[in-house]
């Protein structure tokens, strides 16, 4: 397989075809007034700080209007940040009560401002899922993250960051006045699967003025500390775009992480990239790169790097400290991203929690395949959980698989 026909592959698995590449003026576009919070930030998280109306080419086809919103939130240091986000509601009238409310966990964009959705807007893949849900009577509230589309940088992975975002968005769009209900769930794919387990969590303990009702994640990253102390010094690096968010995302939240004695300096040739591209252009640029393993990292595993594994503790979604509420996860045995076997170890040992836990596996698809082809399975779960139905769960048959 030639090197163009498999990064339109990888590009297809993340839905990121068709992302421009950014020019060097645009890097900063997203960090307009809106963004950037002037005054002392006093408010409590969750707290909205201003609004507007996204723009007619944000809202996509089955939502009636949609608002950008800017809130205060806890950062990784638990320091109060500005946060970036959207709401998307569907049309018709609301029923009794209000809209039930979805916060979606986006998945990786990059870590450069322009990246943020609620300035660049949603991927294809996105949009179709996206535009499922507002049909089914969803109202989509979406957190940018934080440092993505704000000021600072982007906390890429960290999974209280994560959590908070998400709790304080749906927080903050009910200051909006929008008939919406106080039952939420959240859902998220990849990074935002990993982001959906981080706040299911956490919600419980987070949200209590809020009625949490459960998690659904897709192609959920998990297990970091295994994953960064394995593989081999000649593997291929085809995903090496990857590599350098974290990178960046380490310099955000892990003071003792040390970029320069992690990567080498072919790798950190490319990573200044990080702060102009998204994820399209950036997986093209290391698809060029054509590095391996070994020769992007000057120590190997990358897990070895000073600051790494410390970086990788605040990555881990908890086993503890959930509330019981209801997971989903969706995953394909063939997902090049994030292995089946990591999820399954992670779901085995949310089962042993106490924890509902139900794994659906689609056999041989890759990254988005769980995305794709199980909305509705994913739809008819959803309605459960809002309409206070017992959740059931497979914990047996995620146990006899492990085993």
């Amino acid at each position: 397989m030639n090197r163009q026909i498999q990064l339109l592959i990888l590009s297809a698995l993340i839905g990121c075809a068709n992302v421009a590449r950014a020019e060097a003026s645009e890097a900063q576009a997203a960090a307009t007034p809106f963004y950037v919070w002037q005054e002392e930030l006093t408010q409590k998280p969750g707290a909205l700080l201003r609004q507007e109306p996204l723009e007619e080419e944000l809202v996509i086809e089955e939502a009636s209007r949609g608002v950008r919103i800017l809130y205060a939130s806890h950062g990784w240091d638990d320091q109060l940040v500005a946060v970036s986000g959207e709401i998307l509601l569907p049309k018709g009238s609301p029923p009794e009560g209000g809209w039930p409310v979805l916060a979606w966990s986006h998945g990786t964009l990059g870590v450069a401002d322009i990246c943020a959705p609620s300035f660049k807007g949603r991927s294809e893949r996105d949009r179709k899922y996206h535009n499922k849900w507002l049909a089914e009577g969803y109202a989509i509230v979406s957190t940018d993250y934080e440092g993505l589309g704000t000021p600072g940088g982007h906390t890429y992975l960290h999974c209280k960051s994560e959590a908070n975002g998400n709790i304080d968005a749906v927080q903050a769009v009910h200051q909006l006045g929008l008939n919406l209900s106080k039952r939420w769930l959240v859902f998220g794919q990849s990074q935002g699967g990993q982001g959906a387990l981080c706040t299911g969590a956490y919600a419980g303990a987070s949200a209590t003025d809020l009625d949490f009702r459960g998690t659904l994640a897709t192609a959920p990253a998990v297990n970091w500390k295994e994953r960064f102390m394995a593989g081999r010094a000649d593997d291929p690096n085809p995903f090496i775009a990857f590599s350098l968010l974290l990178g960046r995302g380490f310099e955000a939240f892990e003071p003792t992480f040390e970029i320069e004695e992690t990567f080498s300096a072919k790798a950190m040739e490319l990573m200044p990239l990080t702060d102009s591209l998204c994820i399209g252009d950036l997986m093209g640029v290391g698809m060029q790169a054509n590095l391996n393993q070994g020769e992007s990292l000057k120590v190997f595993p990358i897990g070895k790097g000073p600051g790494v594994m410390a970086a990788a503790e605040k990555m881990e979604v908890p086993l503890t400290g959930w509330s019981g509420e209801p997971v989903y996860i969706g995953q394909g045995s063939a997902d090049p991203l994030v292995p089946f076997s990591d999820v399954l170890s992670y779901s085995s040992a949310l089962c042993e929690q106490g924890i509902a836990v139900t794994l659906d596996v689609y056999e041989g698809a890759g990254h988005s395949g769980p995305l794709n082809q199980g909305f509705d399975a994913f739809s008819a779960w959803v309605a459960d959980r809002f309409a206070d139905k017992p959740a059931d769960n497979n914990c047996h048959k995620i146990n006899e698989h492990k085993n």
